[in-house]
């Protein structure tokens, strides 16, 4: 039969920060779901608050992605998303 090369495929939901644009932080708030904050340390940063202990930070062209279940939420550098995903639609 031979070795042959399989692909693993995970939807995933995920949103790119871009900024400080109001509208763009709103949709990042209702896509999270907990508090969010901006962090200007050594550049513009988003502050994920997971929990008191479980702060995401997220510089900007980075990602916020929620795993297959849609319960957990990590942060991705922007060349590690995009070698991983693809969009699908």
């Amino acid at each position: 039969m031979g070795v042959k090369r399989y692909e693993k495929r995970v939807p995933v939901d995920a949103i790119q920060f871009e900024g400080m644009d109001p509208n763009h932080i709103n949709e990042i708030i209702s896509f999270v779901q907990v508090p969010v904050m901006m962090d200007f340390t050594g550049g513009l940063n988003l502050r994920v608050i997971k929990s008191q202990l479980d702060v995401l930070v997220v510089p900007v062209g980075d990602y916020i992605v929620k795993d297959a279940t849609g319960k957990q939420l990590i942060y991705m550098k922007k060349a590690a998303f995009e070698a991983e995903y693809e969009l699908v639609g």
